[in-house]
């Protein structure tokens, strides 16, 4: 099967190593997620073990997403990720409608988003008034996007920096609060214990329960699990530059899912340390659960700190979807779906220049409109994992094609030896389960955040029309 690639398709060089590239992973999962999600998760169950055990499972279904998705990067380790699985999978029309999302919705509002969070703790660390966080936020992309115009090796150290930063500041968050004497969970001023803390959660110990469920526990377990998965969100981010890491076949599956088991790994401990200084009736009450946190082990200083933490956790999430997202405008434009000028490397750093300034441009825009983190989220959580769904229906595509023996092989050629080397474990349940999971995620969003969801999946799905459109005006010329 042809690429489809033009002749004149841009080629980015390969030099991201295996730490840089797990960091893109790392570091464009964890941002605000895990000091924001868990008080939306208590508000919904009741328990410390119930809560944690709706994080493990989060962190296993987005695994499930990750073992399908290092199959599909090892077959196709090409620049663009999702847009280049979809359209091998489904053709051109299924891509650029992927592309076109990616540019106009799911991207520039991901990085508006966090973004604004950002501004939030970075004005809140240095004394700023609120006036200045449009000016704060709108200046961290511009500067992260030049930093990335400057070179890959600049983009993606300044990425790997700013993923061991966050990484250290959340395990020294779980250090004092396991460590320090403090108030004690539930106030009651006895200093807590973390070894007493964990064990009584594993042993599932209903102590300080957050109070009756609003929800059966079924409905209260899926509805804890969108806050969840969101705070897992970014564990495609890494396939995007696939064409620029060395050695892709072996490093892809390392990057993918050692980068997802840390996430995971991160987000129990994080909140194990939370339960460690709160009880859950706490955290269900607290929306600032970090901050909280460190303002009983630290005292008040403590919330600066944390402040700096958050701060520095989403410039670094920033950072990693201003990195990956010009990626897919790149191989759209190089594939003549899109504008074929989109496709521009700077010819001196090897950057794709106008695929950058236009994501940060359109991304200043979603900033400007928004009146906060959740006036813009809701657009883009249901159109990403839409795609993921689609995305992970690809392997199905894939296997039927080496059954037939036309699947490209390692050595990218075709035949009954295609798709020789890493395998999707417990395949086909795997991504049946993702799938599944997808469906009903999707669901529940639809129907907790209203008309923005559904806005952003029509704007999407306008990527229909354009394409449509595009392709008549090409058969004119």
């Amino acid at each position: 099967m042809s690429d489809g690639r033009t002749e004149n398709a841009p080629t980015l060089k390969r030099q991201i190593g295996l730490y840089a590239a797990t960091a893109i992973t790392v570091g464009s999962i964890v941002g605000s997620g895990i000091f924001r999600s868990p008080h939306s998760v208590a508000q919904e169950l009741t328990t410390a073990s119930a809560m944690l055990f709706a994080w493990v499972l989060g962190g296993l279904l987005s695994l499930c997403g990750s073992l399908v998705l290092a199959e599909l990067a090892v077959k196709h380790p090409e620049t663009g990720g999702l847009y280049v699985f979809i359209r091998r999978a489904f053709g051109d029309r299924l891509g650029f409608v992927f592309g076109w999302a990616s540019l106009s919705v799911i991207k520039p509002t991901v990085i508006a988003s966090i973004a604004s969070v950002f501004a939030i703790y970075f004005c809140e660390a240095l004394g700023l008034a609120d006036r200045h966080r449009f000016a704060a936020g709108a200046g961290a992309i511009a500067v992260l996007t030049f930093i990335n115009w400057l070179g890959v090796r600049e983009g993606t150290r300044t990425q790997t920096l700013l993923t061991t930063l966050k990484v250290a500041g959340i395990l020294g968050l779980c250090a004092a609060a396991f460590l320090l004497p403090q108030g004690g969970a539930g106030g009651s001023g006895e200093a807590a214990s973390a070894v007493t803390t964990a064990a009584a959660v594993a042993s599932g110990d209903p102590a300080g329960a957050a109070g009756p469920a609003s929800h059966p526990l079924l409905l209260a377990l899926v509805l804890a699990m969108i806050p969840i998965l969101f705070a897992y969100d970014g564990w495609t981010d890494s396939t995007y530059v696939a064409g620029e890491i060395v050695n892709p076949r072996r490093n892809m599956p390392i990057a993918i899912l050692l980068g997802t088991v840390v996430v995971v790994g991160i987000y129990v401990v994080t909140n194990l340390a939370y339960f460690a200084v709160l009880s859950p009736a706490e955290v269900a009450k607290v929306e600032a659960v970090g901050s909280e946190t460190m303002r009983r082990v630290l005292g008040e200083w403590g919330g600066r700190a944390l402040a700096i933490l958050v701060a520095v956790s989403t410039f670094g999430t920033v950072s990693a979807s201003i990195l990956t997202g010009p990626r897919v405008t790149l191989a759209m434009a190089a594939d003549g779906l899109f504008w074929r000028r989109a496709a521009h490397l700077d010819p001196r750093r090897g950057t794709p220049d106008l695929a950058l300034w236009l994501q940060a441009g359109l991304s200043i825009v979603w900033l400007w409109c928004a009146q906060g983190f959740e006036d813009v989220a809701g657009w883009f959580v249901t159109t990403s994992w839409l795609f993921y769904g689609v995305t992970i229906a690809a392997i199905f595509v894939e296997r039927a094609r080496e059954r037939r023996g036309d699947g490209p092989n390692m050595d990218g050629g075709a035949g009954p030896s295609a798709g020789n080397g890493y395998r999707t474990p417990l395949y086909p349940l795997t991504p049946i389960l993702f799938i599944l999971v997808t469906v009903l995620l999707i669901g529940s969003d639809l129907s907790a955040s209203g008309w923005r969801a559904g806005a952003g999946v029509f704007m999407a799905a306008t990527g229909f029309l354009l394409f449509a459109f595009t392709r008549r005006q090409r058969r004119k010329v």
